[in-house]
C-alpha cells in the first residue's frame, strides 16, 4: 500500500510543470507575432522606460488610496492635567516630578500622506487627576492624542501617584552672610522683604519646612547691598526641603536690603565734659580716659563731620578726692556702631599745698655704735615744710624728726655730717632745711 498513491492532488502536483511549460510557449508565440511587444523584449532601454512607468503607476495608484502607516514619535513629554480641580478639593499631588516619566514614544498609525506631520508637536500624552477625589496612592493611565492619525500606545502606559491633603503654612525668612566682610566696613540692619510668606502644597513637604533662607556672600562688599536673592526652603536642621510641588505667593526668591558702613577712627576727648566746681581748696590734677580712641561706624558724609566723641558729663560739684568711674560715649544718632559704648574714667584731684616753716626743732642723732658718745654743736634747725593744707594745719613739732645718721662713724673730732628730716605724715610733702644742712659732731670713745 505504501506504493500506491491515494491522493489525488498529486497527479496535479505532477502535471502542474508540464502545463506550465505550455502556457509559457504559448506567451512567447503570441508576443512574436505583436511588433511592439517583440521590440520592447529585445531592447534594455524600453524595459527600463517600462519600469519608471510602472512606478509613476504605482505612486498614483497608492496617492489615491493612501493607506496607514505605523510610526513611532519619540520623547513626546507626559504633562500633568487636572492640578487645577485636583488643588480645588484641598488634595496635591506629592509625587515628585523626577519620579515620573519625562516623556514616552507613542505608536502611530498614521496616513501615508500625514507621515511627516506626526511629529512631538501634535503628538500629546497626558495623565489626569481631575478625578482623584481623596487621598492614596493611584495608577493613572497615560492618555494619548494625535492631530494625524490614531495614537495605538506608548512606552509607557500608566503612571503610579500619590496624592495628600493640600496643606498651608506661613514661614519666616531668614538671612545667612558667608564670607568676611573687610575690617574698614560693618554691616547695618539686615532687612528681607517680605520677612515672611505663605507656602502650600502636599502635607508632608508642607510639614517638614521651618523657614526660607537667603544666603549673602561678604566677600569684597564695599557698598548697600540690595538685591532679590533666591531662597531655599529648609527643616530644622536646616536642609533643605525640595519640593517641585510647593508653590509660593512670592515666587521662588525675596529682596534682600544691608546696608554698609565705612569704619574711622577718632580720639576720644573729655574737655568739654566736665561739669561743676570742686571743693574748696582743691584742684583738678588730670583726667585720663581708657581707651583713648574709637572706631565708628556711619554714612561717610557723618564721618566727614566727627573728629572726635566726647565722654558724657563728669561732675565735680563738691569732689574732693581723686575717683575712678565708668562712663557711656556721646554718639551722635547716625553713629550705627562703635568699637566701645563706654569708657574708664580716672579724675585726679589734689588739695592745694601750703608752706609753713618750723623753727627751733631739736637735733639728734641715731645708729652710733656701741661704746662711743657724740656731741653735737648748733643742736637746733630751721624746717621749711610744703604739703596739703589740712595736713599742714595738724602738723606739729612733733610731727619732725631732724638727726644726724652715725651709722658706720668711729671716734673723731670735730667733724660737719649732713642733717636729714622726717616727717610723720599720710600725704605727699616737700622740705627744705632752712637752716645749714649739716652740723658739727664729736665722737669719742665712751668714758
Amino acid at each position: 500500500m505504501s506504493g500506491i498513491n491515494n491522493d489525488p492532488r498529486g497527479e496535479n502536483r505532477e502535471a502542474a510543470p508540464e502545463q506550465k511549460g505550455k502556457k509559457l510557449g504559448e506567451l512567447k508565440k503570441k508576443v512574436q507575432k505583436v511588433p511592439l511587444l517583440r521590440r520592447l523584449a529585445r531592447n534594455p532601454f524600453l524595459k527600463l522606460l517600462s519600469l519608471v512607468f510602472a512606478i509613476i503607476l504605482w505612486a498614483m495608484v497608492m496617492s489615491q488610496t493612501n493607506p496607514d502607516r505605523t510610526k513611532v514619535v519619540y520623547d513626546v513629554p507626559l504633562e500633568i492635567t487636572g492640578l487645577t480641580e485636583l488643588n480645588a478639593r484641598g488634595l496635591s499631588l506629592a509625587t515628585e516630578s523626577d519620579e515620573l516619566p519625562s516623556t514616552v514614544d507613542v505608536h502611530l498609525e498614521v496616513p501615508m500622506n500625514d507621515l511627516s506631520r506626526a511629529t512631538t508637536d501634535n503628538v500629546h500624552a497626558t495623565i489626569d487627576l481631575s478625578r482623584i477625589t481623596t487621598t492614596g496612592d493611584y495608577s493613572l493611565q497615560v492618555n494619548l492624542t494625535t492631530v494625524y492619525g490614531e495614537a495605538t500606545s506608548s512606552s509607557v502606559s500608566s503612571v503610579d501617584v500619590v496624592v495628600e491633603s493640600l496643606t498651608t503654612s506661613v514661614v519666616p525668612v531668614q538671612v545667612t552672610t558667608t564670607g568676611t566682610l573687610s575690617e574698614n566696613y560693618r554691616l547695618g540692619s539686615i532687612v528681607a522683604t517680605p520677612s515672611q510668606f505663605q507656602i502650600t502644597g502636599p502635607e508632608t513637604d508642607v510639614n517638614r519646612v521651618a523657614a526660607a533662607v537667603v544666603e549673602v556672600d561678604l566677600t569684597n562688599l564695599t557698598a548697600d547691598f540690595n538685591r532679590s536673592v533666591v531662597y531655599t526652603l529648609v527643616d530644622e536642621n536646616g536642609q533643605a526641603v525640595e519640593s517641585a510641588n510647593i508653590t509660593s505667593t512670592i515666587g521662588n526668591s525675596v529682596s534682600v536690603s544691608i546696608p554698609v558702613y565705612p569704619i574711622k577712627e577718632v580720639p576720644i576727648t573729655y574737655e568739654s565734659s566736665t561739669t561743676g566746681l570742686l571743693r574748696d581748696g582743691f584742684y583738678l590734677e588730670g583726667i585720663e580716659v581708657a581707651p583713648s580712641t574709637v572706631r565708628i561706624a556711619a554714612p561717610q558724609a557723618v564721618l566727614d563731620e566727627i573728629d572726635s566723641v566726647q565722654v558724657s558729663t563728669i561732675d565735680l560739684e563738691g569732689v574732693s578726692a581723686s575717683f575712678t568711674t565708668t562712663l557711656p560715649l556721646k554718639l551722635s544718632g547716625e553713629v550705627v556702631w562703635s568699637s566701645v559704648s563706654e569708657v574708664d574714667v580716672v579724675v585726679r584731684v589734689r588739695e592745694e599745698e601750703e608752706t609753713r616753716t618750723f623753727t627751733g626743732l631739736p637735733v639728734t642723732y641715731r645708729n652710733l655704735a656701741a661704746g662711743l658718745q657724740a656731741e653735737l654743736y648748733d643742736v637746733t634747725a630751721d624746717v621749711s615744710v610744703t604739703m596739703a593744707r589740712s595736713a599742714l594745719e595738724r602738723l606739729t613739732n612733733d610731727d619732725i624728726s631732724v638727726y644726724v645718721d652715725l651709722a658706720g662713724y668711729e671716734a673723731m673730732a670735730d667733724s660737719a655730717v649732713p642733717v636729714s628730716v622726717s616727717i610723720r605724715a599720710n600725704v605727699d610733702y616737700a622740705y627744705e632745711l632752712v637752716s645749714e644742712e649739716k652740723v658739727i659732731v664729736r665722737i669719742d670713745a665712751a668714758s
